[in-house]
């Protein structure tokens, strides 16, 4: 790789926190009123809602959830096995088998699908399971209002089924004598965390209105220069579609099911971050483990009106589990737009389908991204070849180029001039080394959003790589005192450093123009180790993928090296400009010569 192909690079690194900014905030942030969070009052003081008619006749008060035993059902569909309890007449947790092994709204401060008479408010209401099988279970309870509520969960069928995804039926009924209307019922959407306290891609809860899909991470409530801290996030939409919360690899996702209604009803979104205590467990003398947040969100029903005895009914459907674009395009209901992959996610979803199709054929997630590394580089092929060969012309100009600079370095104007005519008398295009590797950076920008995000990797071995989703360690190293920059323990993972080797490989092989200067010689050097230093602990799929197309950038260059002509720098011949052809109705037409004309007088 040439030396503007590292500046290149380079630009890529900055731009890959670009598009990272880019896909938490793909639309103008909309007015989030923020208001304190709402302590978690007990289950006798709970009030009525405002929007409740006054004065209305007392129901009979149900008993208090604390006071009521609680009772616990499991379904297991495939490797998903949902835990189900009345305290909150929901899912506690979803605990994924198989090559995923995680828990699902393991730190959730209430089941998913808990309903709330204020977002940050909790499901008071003593439920009792009222039926229960092997693939449904339904709750049963009346808040102090007396609001009846009913809630059936069940296990998905058909075409379109799932083993992370179940429905969910809500049935509120009007026991009381007055009338009830709000619009401050939300259904609780659970809680996400990272699989690390250290880990780059922080938990986000986000929402779809009519299309548009948004998220914000846990970082969005520390403010910044132009924000402020925020302890809570709520937002209206017009038509609310789904709304949940995400990791890096997993998220949980209500979406509403709006019978004769594509859009989507009016609903509201609310989400809020907690620190997550890690006190006790394996990352307690992380330093991140002190900033570890976690982050959960609530979703509103559609506007609630119910004269006495009246019912309402709303479904959804709850998906918990892997964020894998094939599974969440094949359920439909937009539930692909949570990948998220950034302003060039057209070329992600590309890369996605042909990745997972080379997978199908090779059997291995770790072969695939090499086949379609070499792919894409192969594609590529003649934009290298160009970029290289105008480099190379590009470098056969430079002593010209510097005797221009020594000539005129007192008038920078007539420099530039004198090299822009040089550049056409030899037919040198200034732009064309760097031009064609531009058009690559979309690429590049779209298969690390890919790798940075499929779930399916998560698990999947490749030679001595045990999980293409983290660093492939094979040995860590333990120090009786603390390194710089290193700490009390260093881990050997070999794929960075083959990615390291073959930086500074390419770069001795691939002839350098010789217009750089003995400072850009230096940071060039340097480059290799710096990107040693930010990749070393990238997921193992990510190293594999620039590990290989350096080793094949190498072969490229060796190749053209022994077949593709040097180019000689040679002046083109400027044919001068033909005449205007006479006119062919009239032979013997000749060149009118243009007379004075009298100048006429008076005006």
């Amino acid at each position: 790789m040439d030396r503007k192909a590292w500046l290149v690079i380079v630009l890529c690194t900055v731009g890959i926190g670009i598009n990272a900014w880019f896909a938490s905030n793909q639309q103008p942030a909309q007015p989030l009123p923020t208001t304190k969070t709402v302590a978690t009052a007990p289950a006798a003081t709970v009030a009525a809602p405002v929007s409740a008619v006054a004065n209305a006749p007392t129901a009979p008060v149900p008993s208090a959830a604390g006071s009521t035993p609680e009772e616990t059902h499991t379904l297991t569909q495939g490797s998903v096995t949902w835990h189900f309890s009345t305290k909150g007449a929901g899912v506690v947790k979803s605990v994924l088998a198989g090559t995923d092994q995680i828990t699902l709204n393991e730190f959730g401060r209430e089941p998913i699908g808990a309903l709330r008479r204020e977002a940050a408010g909790n499901d008071a209401v003593a439920y009792k399971i009222t039926a229960k099988s092997d693939k449904s279970i339904t709750f049963d309870g009346t808040a102090q209002d007396g609001i009846s509520i009913r809630k059936t969960y069940a296990l998905t069928e058909g075409e379109k089924s799932d083993d992370h995804l179940i429905t969910l039926n809500v049935t509120l009924t009007n026991t009381s004598a007055a009338a009830f209307k709000s619009e401050e019922i939300y259904l609780y959407a659970g809680a996400a965390n990272s699989m690390s306290p250290d880990e780059a891609l922080k938990p986000s809860f986000f929402w779809n209105d009519a299309g548009d899909a948004t998220q914000k991470d846990t970082n969005a409530f520390g403010g910044g220069w132009f924000s402020t801290e925020q302890k809570e996030m709520r937002s209206s939409h017009p038509h609310l579609r789904f709304g949940g919360v995400m990791s890096r690899f997993d998220a949980t996702i209500l979406n509403h099911i709006s019978k004769g209604d594509s859009m989507g009803k009016p609903g509201k979104i609310w989400g809020t971050r907690f620190l997550i205590d890690h006190s006790k467990d394996k990352f307690k003398d992380m330093s991140a483990a002190a900033n570890d947040h976690a982050i959960e969100a609530a979703v509103s029903l559609p506007p609630v009106e119910l004269a006495p005895s009246a019912s309402l009914s709303e479904d959804y459907e709850i998906y918990v589990g892997p964020k894998e674009y094939h599974r969440l395009t094949l359920l439909g209901g937009q539930r692909e737009e949570v990948m998220f992959y950034g302003m060039w996610g057209f070329i992600s979803r590309i890369l996605t389908q042909v990745m997972r199709w080379m997978h199908d054929v090779s059997g291995n997630w770790g072969v695939a991204i090499i086949l379609l590394t070499l792919c894409i580089r192969t594609v590529l092929w003649p934009l290298q070849s160009k970029a290289q060969s105008s480099m190379k012309r590009m470098g056969l100009l430079a002593p010209k180029m510097k005797e221009l600079q020594d000539k005129y370095k007192d008038d920078p104007t007539k420099q530039q001039t004198e090299v822009m005519k040089m550049y056409k008398e030899y037919g040198v295009n200034p732009v064309g080394g760097c031009l064609p590797m531009m058009l690559q950076i979309p690429i590049f920008f779209g298969f690390y959003s890919v790798l940075q995000n499929a779930a399916e990797l998560r698990g999947q071995p490749w030679m001595w790589v045990k999980d293409l989703s983290l660093a492939d360690t094979i040995h860590t190293l333990h120090f009786s005192s603390s390194l710089p920059l290193v700490g009390t323990h260093f881990d050997i993972n070999p794929l960075p450093l083959i990615m390291g080797v073959t930086m500074i490989l390419q770069m001795k092989l691939t002839p350098q123009p010789a217009t750089v200067d003995k400072s850009q010689k230096m940071m060039f050097t340097i480059m290799p180790f710096f990107f040693l230093f930010i990749c070393y602990n990238f997921a193992a799929a990510l190293s594999l993928y620039w590990s290989t197309q350096n080793i094949f950038a190498i072969f490229q260059s060796w190749i053209m090296k022994l077949y593709m002509k040097d180019p000689v720098l040679e002046k083109i011949a400027i044919q001068p400009k033909a005449n205007a052809p006479k006119n062919p109705a009239n032979p013997n037409d000749k060149d009118k010569k243009t007379k004075p004309k009298t100048p006429k007088l008076g005006g």
